[in-house]
């Protein structure tokens, strides 16, 4: 068993000069009509750049990754790539001309290609994008460490789920015990926001540990993912008791 990867990165400009559609519809129902408005709004913003390109590229390239999170949700992977990898090839050339302000789109990006190779076995070029991904962060992070702290975070799960994926046990757990320290420091400031997350990458390392035979540290952080699932079911059974369930089962599985 293999540990859990963060979703995608949703992308969302406010200042959008386009009306607004809801990046992923959560009724999986309307998810057709998500995309379909996706698709209708970048051919807005293709007309619209031809002429201003300054002024609406950054449109193209965030619709283009939203696009792309749909595709990948409906199992639309070759489309979902398509979308990512153009995107991906926007913002670089943005970030050349403007890198303070496009370099985060370029990690976001990267982020969401290298999730979509994970998913799709292309683990090179999966380790690839996720580590200039992790490069990335951890230069904004050092300028900022307020605002990027919890990107760094995720850069580092999604790595180091890869190198578990890979057998790439110690550097797994380097990367993975590096984004619990980060979660637990973000968690202290602002609980609500981030627990889920801390009790993600608990999970991650329990899984992990649970690989490497360390069945008594795999048990404690289990438990402790159990305890932080447990309270927030009690507030939103809908969304989380699918989490305890599955924590678990986990915890059973030590015990056989």
């Amino acid at each position: 068993m293999f540990s859990r990867l963060f979703i995608f990165y949703l992308l969302v400009l406010a200042d959008s000069p386009v009306n607004a559609v809801p990046v992923l519809n959560s009724d999986q129902n309307r998810m057709e009509e998500t995309r379909k408005e996706h698709k209708e709004a970048l051919k807005s913003y293709r007309k619209l750049a031809q002429k201003e390109p300054e002024t609406y590229l950054p449109y193209v390239a965030q619709t283009l990754n939203n696009l792309g999170i749909v595709d990948g949700a409906q199992n639309r992977a070759e489309e979902a790539r398509k979308a990512f990898e153009e995107a991906l090839k926007t913002y670089r050339e943005l970030e050349q001309k403007n890198p303070e302000s496009y370099l985060p789109y370029v990690a976001l990006t990267l982020n969401n290609l290298g999730v979509l190779d994970h998913a799709q076995n292309r683990l090179e070029e999966a380790r690839k994008a996720l580590e200039e991904t992790l490069k990335i962060y951890r230069e904004l992070a050092e300028k900022n460490r307020e605002t990027y702290l919890p990107d760094l975070a995720l850069a580092l799960n999604n790595l180091g789920v890869l190198d578990h994926t890979q057998n790439r046990l110690e550097e797994a757990r380097k990367a993975l015990e590096e984004t619990l320290e980060i979660y637990r420091e973000l968690a202290e400031k602002n609980r609500e926001t981030y627990l889920p997350d801390l009790a993600l990458a608990l999970e991650n390392l329990g899984i992990l540990a649970n690989a490497q035979h360390q069945t008594e540290k795999a048990r404690q952080a289990f438990e402790e993912t159990l305890k932080i699932y447990k309270t927030y079911a009690k507030q939103n059974p809908e969304q989380f008791s699918s989490d305890v369930k599955r924590v678990e089962k986990l915890l059973e599985e030590l015990q056989r």
